[in-house]
Formats: C-alpha cells, sequence, structure tokens
C-alpha cells in the first residue's frame, strides 16, 4: 500500500507523525508532507516533504507527488492541508477524492471558525472521515452530520505503550523531579486558553501545598503564567520547560505522580493515555473526551474546570494519600492497553484505507 498523508506540522507532540506514520512505518510506504517545516527528524523509512511554511510552495508540491506517484490513499490530517490537496488536484486528478480519508482530531465546539469552515470543505470531499473517539464524533453538529454523518467513523484514539516501556527500560539517570517533592505534578499541553492551566496556578496559590509542577508545552499563555506562578508560595515549586520529545515527556511521566488536565475540550487526548500507562494519578476535567476514557475509579479524580474548590479537594486528597497512589502505579495498565492500545486503532485505520 502506497499513502501520502498531509499534516500541518510535524514535530514532538504531532499525532499525525508519533500515532501515525510512526505506527505504520513497518507495512506501510508512507510519503508525510506537511506544511510547516519539520521541529524533529523524520525516520528514514518515511519519505519526508516539507513546505516551509509556503502554502503556494506546498501547492506545488504535492501536484508534483501525485504526479510522480499511483497513491492508494490520501489521509488528511487538518483542514488547511485538505484545501492543499483539493487546490493541487484540480482540475486533472480530482478522481483522487476517491482515495482520501480526512481524520478530524478535535472535538469541534473548540476549532476555530475559520477552521471549522476548512474542515467542513474537506469532510464533503473526503470519501471517508474518521473522529479521535466517540465523543469527538458526538461533538459535530446536526447539520454537519446531515451531509457527512454516513461516511463518518469513530475510531478510538491509540498511544504506543511500547514506545513507553522502551523509555522506561532505559533506566535514564536524569532525575527530572527533585527527588525529595512530597508531591510530583505534571501537567502536559499547550500553554493557551483551551488547556487552562491558569486554573490551576490559581488553586495552587490558594492552598499552598508542598509540591513540584513542572508544565510541558508552549503557546501564546506562557509569558502570563510565568508571571503568575511567581506569586505562589515557596512551597510549591513551579517550572516551565517548553515543548520538548516526546521521550523526554514520557520520561517526566513515569516520574511524576499526579497529571493534571483541566482543559476545556480536546479530541481524545494522547497525553492522558501515556500518563495513565506511565503510572500517573490522573485529575481530569468533566469533558466528554476525558469521561470517555474513564481511567479507573482509584486512579482518578473528575472535576469541574471551573470549580476551584473541586481540584483544591482533589489535591488535598492526593497530598494526604500520595504513599498510596505511589504504591499504585501500576493500576491503570492493563485498562489502558485493552482500551486504548495504538495496536488496536492502526487495526480499525488498515480497515478504512482498504476500504479505498
Amino acid at each position: 500500500m502506497k499513502l501520502l498523508r498531509l499534516a500541518t506540522t510535524l514535530n514532538p507532540t504531532s499525532a499525525p507523525y508519533n500515532q501515525f506514520s510512526l505506527g505504520f512505518k513497518a507495512i506501510i510506504d508512507q510519503t508525510y508532507c506537511s506544511l510547516l517545516k519539520n521541529d524533529v527528524p523524520i525516520d528514514n523509512s518515511i519519505s519526508g516533504f516539507h513546505a516551509d511554511g509556503s502554502i503556494f510552495k506546498m501547492i506545488k508540491l504535492v501536484r508534483k507527488l501525485v504526479a510522480q506517484n499511483n497513491y492508494d490513499v490520501v489521509h488528511i490530517h487538518s483542514g488547511v492541508t485538505g484545501i492543499i490537496f483539493l487546490i493541487a488536484i484540480f482540475p486533472l486528478r480530482i478522481s483522487l477524492l476517491q482515495k482520501t480519508v480526512f481524520t478530524l482530531h478535535n472535538s469541534w465546539h473548540i476549532i476555530k471558525s475559520r477552521n471549522q469552515i476548512l474542515d467542513f470543505i474537506v469532510m464533503l470531499a473526503s470519501r471517508k472521515i474518521c473522529t479521535c473517539g466517540q465523543s469527538s464524533k458526538d461533538s459535530i453538529p446536526n447539520k454537519i452530520n446531515f451531509f457527512t454523518g454516513k461516511k463518518t467513523i469513530a475510531v478510538v484514539n491509540g498511544f504506543d505503550h511500547h514506545r513507553i516501556d522502551s523509555v522506561a527500560n532505559k533506566n535514564s539517570a536524569i532525575e527530572h523531579f527533585n527527588s525529595s517533592s512530597k508531591v510530583k505534578i505534571l501537567c502536559v499541553g499547550a500553554l493557551n486558553n483551551t488547556k487552562n492551566q491558569i486554573t490551576v496556578l490559581e488553586v495552587l496559590k490558594e492552598i499552598k501545598i508542598e509540591a513540584e509542577v513542572i508544565f510541558l508545552g508552549d503557546g501564546i499563555n506562557k509569558e502570563a503564567l510565568i508571571d503568575f506562578s511567581k506569586e505562589l508560595d515557596s512551597c510549591t515549586k513551579i517550572f516551565f520547560k517548553g515543548r520538548v520529545s516526546r521521550n523526554l515527556t514520557i520520561e517526566h511521566m513515569l516520574e511524576a505522580d499526579v497529571s493534571i488536565s483541566l482543559s476545556k475540550g480536546e479530541g481524545l487526548p494522547i497525553a492522558v493515555l501515556e500518563s495513565m500507562y506511565a503510572g500517573c494519578f490522573q485529575i481530569l476535567s468533566k469533558i466528554p473526551p476525558h469521561k470517555e476514557i474513564s481511567p479507573p475509579s482509584n486512579r482518578c479524580i473528575f472535576v469541574h474546570a471551573s470549580n476551584k474548590q473541586e481540584i483544591a479537594s482533589s489535591l488535598h486528597s492526593i497530598t494526604d494519600n500520595i504513599s498510596s497512589i505511589r504504591a499504585g502505579r501500576a493500576t491503570s495498565c492493563e485498562y489502558s492497553i485493552n482500551s486504548f492500545s495504538l495496536d488496536n486503532m492502526l487495526k480499525e485505520y488498515v480497515k478504512v484505507y482498504n476500504s479505498l
């Protein structure tokens, strides 16, 4: 099978690359084409091209690739690259639309209006549409489903537990948290309003617990969050490490006691799945994607994203029971693999690809 994958980016957190391309690298001949310049080296088994941020360059690049290759499948991972693809194949290669699958990686309501329009156009044109889980599918408005519902299926997002095992087995001598920290807390995600890190900091400012908190990710709110973190009591240590490699993120998860996501919206978050498998206790906002993951009840506390009293109570509970929480790290492992294995996700996508 010969596949062209179109995505906006190739960076340490890119699901199209980390989950899909690396997952299929042994069984599918893949070409990865991104709009933006690659932030990480691409695997030698995957052909990689990027347009250095130029839409016009990517149109020419895609036009050249489809002219020189007889692709069996074209997998589109964003509305903007889907529109670029439509322009590139019009009018001589419009029949390629019969080989396209589009993946909606988020819940509809958190996608910007402009991107909703682009996504809708690409969804209309694509032969198959996959969403990252049932909650993502359920988020699509009825007026959109009227046109696309018959070709839309939910495929549960999957995480690569083999990669986590590999990182764990390396026994890295580097400690990312201070070994003496009473509670080690990790927050993974873009630093923006949707991910809602400010509420974590506001609660920590009020309750003054002895803890070390590491934020992994970058975004528009970074400077404001750093400035606010300076107002916290010295007993709570806060560190912002920016966007790091996937393996380095996993190393942090393997050390952390708790992973917090107070996000207001998601697709089906890989970071939650990975941290759950790595042994972290979860504090999760009550949104459909988190409820769909539904970690074992003794390894998770659900809170309303804006309810500071609930969040404070959950952090106090963890502080009071940190010994048993650390002792129960393996509890979520089997549940994670059975429900959200990358292998299961890839099998479902093979079915979709074969149907094209």
